[in-house]
């Protein structure tokens, strides 16, 4: 039997077929040349509705369950992708014409042989249609569970936010995890100058401005970069969120720095920096492009084919003088000497990449993220034997939870008294106000709906002589 299903569409139920039954990222997906031959408009549509569908899924769920009358368990995972769909272009997308929503919806469910539930699917989603105005306080008795339905995220993770933020706050940080992120960048100086960039993205009617975030960092506020115009394709703006490329700044200490002044080695020997778990390497590559040219790095990275996508980026990006290594970090690590600069950018839960990897408020646990917070205090203490007396060591993870960040670096401390956290000074000397970012105890942090950038954790730790 012959049915109509869009492109645009049946890649976004392949997308969402794979997030659920293969544990693949749909930002990795959607970037892969399997959808190149999509046009432009089917491209979007496709990213619209596979991180749309991610990001509101609890949501719809809620409102497949209740035109559905039962379980979404007992529902086959082709219908209720399917219905996902459906329900977000008809609540969700208002250009999208109703009837269209609907009845590709019904098709996809025919197009994977569940011809028998096609019925049932077009009665669930013509319910929908019906009911366009939703009131969750009438629906909703217990508070938090309304709150995890209207914003879309796990009961677990909004009673810890809550009891941490309070409910307003709580509230702003899931919706701004709902959001698609802006765009931020930095120049490749090794490919362009910046004024050559800039200059290129103003004739094409592409606004950018400075970041208050990250020096050097470029945030777009009009217009967009797609992945054939010159900057992208030559290599001349390499994207990365503005509170990534800030772990990098922080570590690299400028020449009169205070910091710089106690962690420089004599100036007739070579800088040395090793980056624990460097792939896929935004962070290495940066800290590359603001150190000595001469300056030795070593990218470590537990994976092999990681460090191939790291030595691919800086092919590409014209970074010279990395030298990769494979090792289990979590293990005596085998170098002779200390290095003046040691960066740990550590697994960790991704809670805060939300607003690019929905997925993972799905998948993370409480449980999940205790067991990453062992993997993280192995890491920082085998990390911090290559650091030289006088040397800095950033540890940072893009997590939103403490047990991730500051309380990985309180239990360190107390077990390495040799280790001042000197976050505050150097966001100072980057010209920085540190006041919104400082922890309580130990580094900074940045959240979506503060800083409208990744929720990240880093601080920055100096080793006594």
């Amino acid at each position: 039997m012959n049915v109509k299903v869009s492109p645009a569409r049946r890649a976004a139920f392949e997308v969402l077929w794979r997030v659920a039954t293969e544990e693949a990222f749909a930002s990795n997906l959607l970037a892969s040349a399997r959808y190149d031959q999509l046009s432009r408009e089917d491209h979007g549509l496709l990213q619209e509705l596979t991180l749309g569908v991610l990001r509101w899924q609890a949501q719809l769920d809620f409102l497949i369950e209740r035109y559905a009358r039962r379980k979404l368990n007992k529902l086959d995972l082709e219908v209720v992708l399917a219905l996902r769909l459906g329900l977000y272009q008809l609540k969700f997308l208002s250009r999208i014409p109703a009837h269209a929503a609907l009845n590709e919806a019904v098709n996809l469910v025919k197009e994977q042989k569940r011809q028998s539930a096609a019925p049932f699917a077009n009665a669930v989603l013509r319910a929908a249609q019906r009911e366009s105005e939703l009131d969750f306080a009438q629906l909703i008795s217990d508070p938090l569970t309304r709150l995890s339905v209207e914003t879309s995220h796990p009961l677990w993770l909004l009673k810890r936010w809550q009891a941490r933020f309070g409910e307003p706050e709580t509230r702003a940080l899931a919706l701004a995890n709902n959001a698609a992120p802006r765009v931020a960048f930095r120049c490749n100086v090794q490919r362009a100058s910046e004024a050559q960039t800039l200059d290129w993205l103003a004739a094409h009617e592409i606004k950018a401005r400075a970041s208050e975030l990250a020096p050097h960092a470029f945030v777009i506020e009009s217009g967009s970069l797609s992945a054939q115009s010159l900057p992208v394709r030559e290599h001349w703006v390499y994207l990365q969120d503005e509170a990534s490329q800030l772990v990098a700044h922080l570590l690299a200490a400028t020449a009169g720095s205070s910091i710089a002044a106690e962690a420089a080695t004599p100036t007739q020997q070579q800088l040395k920096l090793l980056d624990v778990c460097a792939a896929p390497g935004s962070k290495t590559t940066l800290l590359a492009s603001l150190l000595p040219s001469n300056a030795c790095i070593i990218a470590a990275d537990l994976h092999a084919h990681r460090l191939r996508t790291l030595q691919e980026l800086s092919s590409h990006t014209g970074i010279t003088n990395l030298q990769l290594i494979q090792l289990d970090a979590t293990r005596p690590l085998p170098f002779a000497e200390s290095f003046d600069l040691v960066l740990l950018d550590a697994p960790c839960s991704g809670l805060g990449t939300l607003q690019r990897h929905p997925e993972i408020k799905w998948r993370v646990s409480k449980t999940k993220i205790a067991e990453l917070a062992e993997l993280q205090t192995q890491l920082l203490a085998q990390a911090a034997q290559q650091v030289r007396p006088g040397g800095l060591l950033a540890y940072s993870v893009c997590s939103t939870e403490p047990e991730e960040g500051e309380e990985i670096v309180a239990a360190f401390r107390q077990t390495h008294t040799e280790f001042r956290d000197v976050t505050r000074e150097r966001l100072l000397e980057l010209g920085i106000e540190p006041a919104p970012l400082l922890t309580p105890t130990f580094g900074a942090r940045t959240f979506p709906h503060r800083q409208n950038a990744e929720g990240f954790f880093v601080s920055l730790l100096w080793k006594r002589k």
